[in-house]
C-alpha cells in the first residue's frame, strides 16, 4: 500500500503520495527562479503601467471570462509576452480569463512550444455586396477543420428570425464576437482556414493579424443588378442603394476578384 501523507492543497486539508509536493510548494519555488531569471517580466507585473491597463482591460470585459463567461481572476495576454514584449501592453491582444480557462490555455503554449504542434493557417476575408454569393464561396472551398464568421448566420442564431431580419440592438453582439475572435486568432493555429464573411473591406484585420498569419482578400465581384434581384427574391429588407454607395466607394486595392460566383 502507498505511503501518503497529510497536506495543504487548493487550501484545504489532502491526502497525497509521500514523494509529493503541494502545488503551492511548486509555485513558490517557480516564483522565487523567476525573480531571480527574469528580472524584468517580474517587474513588469508589479508596475503601474500594468496595474492600471488590467483595470482598463477588467472593465471592458466586464469582468468575465472570455472563454466560458464566469467571472474572470486574471488578464491574460493572448500572444504571451514572453514571446511579444513589445505588445505587452496592446489592449487587442488583452482578455480576461478565469483561471481555469487560463490553465488550459497555458496548458495548449507550453504543448506548442515543446512538442512543435503548430500548423499553418490562413485567414480569408471574403467581401462583396449582399447576395454576390460569399457564402456560397466559402462552402465550395472549406475544409473540414476550418472558422467561419457569417454575420447574416450569426444574426439568425441570435434573433431566432429568418435571414431577411436585421435587429440593431443585436447587431452589437454580433460585432462584439468578431471583436473577440480577431483578438484569439493572434494567438491561433488550430485551424485550417479562417474565413471571415463581409460586405466591406476592413483594414482593421490586416492591423491586427497581418503580422500572425498570411491574408487572402477575395472579392466576390457579382454583378449589382443580380445581387439586387436576390435580395428581392429573398425578401431582405436592407438598404441596398446605400450599401452599393459605400462598396462602390471602397478600396478594393490588393483584393482577388473572383466573378459569377
Amino acid at each position: 500500500m502507498p505511503i501518503t501523507k497529510l497536506s495543504m492543497a487548493s487550501g484545504k486539508p489532502s491526502v497525497i503520495p509521500y514523494g509529493d509536493k503541494p502545488k503551492r510548494e511548486y509555485d513558490r519555488a517557480y516564483n522565487q527562479r523567476r525573480q531571480t531569471t527574469e528580472t524584468d517580466y517580474v517587474k513588469f507585473y508589479h508596475s503601474a503601467a500594468w496595474l492600471h491597463k488590467r483595470r482598463e482591460i477588467l472593465e471592458r470585459d466586464y469582468g468575465l471570462c472570455q472563454r466560458c463567461g464566469k467571472d474572470a481572476n486574471l488578464v491574460d495576454h493572448i500572444i504571451p509576452s514572453k514571446d511579444d514584449w513589445e505588445d505587452r501592453l496592446d489592449s487587442d491582444n488583452l482578455e480576461c480569463l478565469c483561471r481555469e480557462c487560463h490553465k488550459i490555455k497555458t496548458k495548449r503554449e507550453w504543448y506548442k512550444h515543446h512538442k512543435s504542434k503548430e500548423r499553418y493557417m490562413e485567414i480569408n476575408l471574403v467581401c462583396g455586396l449582399p447576395g454576390a454569393g460569399k457564402s456560397t464561396y466559402v462552402k465550395r472551398h472549406m475544409t473540414d477543420h476550418d472558422l467561419i464568421y457569417d454575420y447574416d448566420d450569426l444574426m439568425q442564431a441570435l434573433t431566432g428570425l429568418s435571414s431577411r431580419h436585421r435587429n440593431h440592438d443585436v447587431h452589437d453582439y454580433v460585432m462584439l464576437f468578431l471583436d473577440q475572435m480577431l483578438r484569439k486568432l493572434k494567438a491561433e493555429q488550430s485551424f485550417n482556414n479562417v474565413w471571415i464573411i463581409r460586405t466591406l473591406p476592413d483594414h482593421r484585420i490586416d492591423s491586427l493579424l497581418a503580422n500572425y498569419h498570411h491574408i487572402n482578400h477575395i472579392l466576390i465581384d457579382t454583378d449589382a443588378s443580380v445581387c439586387e434581384a436576390r435580395i428581392a427574391k429573398r425578401k431582405q429588407k436592407i438598404q441596398f442603394q446605400k450599401i452599393l454607395n459605400d462598396y462602390q466607394a471602397a478600396d478594393w486595392g490588393g483584393y482577388r476578384r473572383v466573378k459569377n460566383c
